[in-house]
């Protein structure tokens, strides 16, 4: 995938990119970013990763929306997810949207990763198209006003 820049779209296929380096990689080029991620579930490593890019400065506010089936999947992490994201709300989504918000840029990034470890084909479109980023934002938000926040 080629550096960020205004107008960027970059799409990938393959088992060698995972979701939080994909974050990371994205971060480490337009720096200090408020991000929302959706997803159906979600990983003791990913959360992990995710608090590492806050300690390091690289994330401000981190919102999660994760499916209700996952809750029990991952009731045991709720309490370390709690402490690692700004929000949490809960959905009927099987989604996998990251929404990455700079001061210079807003990236989407979707695909067929969960926030798993994903040892298969994965494939996924990362984009600064503000149209984009705008369309996945609102309904975001629609989905957030019609879950439950935790």
């Amino acid at each position: 995938m080629k550096p960020i820049g205004p107008d960027y779209v970059g799409a990938y296929l393959n088992t060698g990119i995972q979701l939080y380096d994909l974050i990371e990689w994205t971060l480490q080029q337009i720096g200090k970013s408020d991000i929302t991620i959706m997803t159906f579930s979600i990983s003791e490593e990913f959360i992990r990763k995710i608090w590492m890019l806050r300690e390091m400065g690289l994330i401000g506010n981190v919102t999660l929306i994760l499916d209700f089936k996952a809750i029990q999947k991952t009731q045991k992490l709720l309490r370390f997810t709690q402490n690692v994201f700004s929000d949490i709300h809960f959905s009927k989504t099987h989604a996998k949207v990251v929404l990455i918000q700079s001061s210079s840029y807003q990236v989407s990034i979707t695909g067929s990763q969960n926030c798993t470890r994903g040892n298969r084909e994965e494939s996924g479109i990362v984009t600064t198209d503000p149209e984009i980023n705008k369309k996945l934002y609102t309904e975001i938000q629609r989905i957030i006003e019609n879950g439950i926040q935790r």
